[in-house]
């Protein structure tokens, strides 16, 4: 698909023409350029800021990846925008409420933190299993140690494995790299050299995805 160039995206913040693209679009190209501007001393503001109203304009549509980037946005803050955990804490919140499980692993994150709120433990916990369920990998190696720990959550290895596993299978190499480990030596669970060389298998497959995937970007 052909990418939105910058003085077309700048057009729409200006003649409010949003309904010319999809929100997806729209958020995929702003991210882009984002990205690949952001690090570069000569562009501020002026070219950033198009992209943040972007953002911004998608997020009062309910459009819950603009909500998420702003979370992260105003935690990091830019050169001209100084970070405001309370905003960000506030955007994360808005795109939880939608559904975007980051958001809901991000307000697991500064529950446990005091990061924009204070710190309450239970709540940050909450997150973290709406977040798991949600389908984030990072939520659910979170529940997998919960259980194998007994931190957080009563211990119980049969469920430290579920949750273990199903991170593995959403990508989660530290998920993999665990299981392969507990099999491998029978920490937790029997000893099993065959489920050990799978997910060590699996482990190898998922870094040199990782790796693609980085050379890319």
């Amino acid at each position: 698909m052909e990418r939105i160039d910058h003085d077309e995206l700048k057009a729409i913040i200006s003649n409010d023409a949003f309904s010319k693209y999809t929100h997806e679009q729209l958020f995929r190209d702003t991210k882009y350029y984002f990205e690949s501007m952001k690090s570069m001393p000569f562009f501020g503001e002026e070219t950033l800021g198009i992209y943040i109203d972007i953002y911004k304009e998608l997020g009062e549509k309910d459009y819950s990846p603009a909500l998420y980037e702003l979370g992260l946005l105003y935690y990091n803050g830019e050169s001209w925008l100084s970070p405001d955990y309370a905003v960000s804490f506030d955007y994360h919140q808005k795109s939880a409420a939608l559904g975007n499980a980051d958001a809901m692993f991000e307000l697991y994150v500064y529950y446990a933190t005091g990061i924009g709120t204070e710190i309450d433990a239970e709540t940050a916990t909450n997150w973290n299993l709406k977040s798991a369920n949600a389908g984030s990998d990072r939520a659910c190696y979170n529940m997998g140690t919960f259980y194998a720990t007994g931190n957080n959550m009563p211990q119980d290895m049969e469920k430290a494995i579920t949750w273990y596993d199903k991170a593995s299978q959403l990508g989660n190499v530290r998920a993999t790299e665990t299981l392969g480990l507990m099999y491998r030596y029978g920490e937790g669970v029997p000893q099993d050299e065959a489920k050990a060389e799978a997910y060590e298998k699996l482990e190898d497959e998922q870094r040199e995805a990782f790796l693609r995937q980085m050379d890319g970007m």
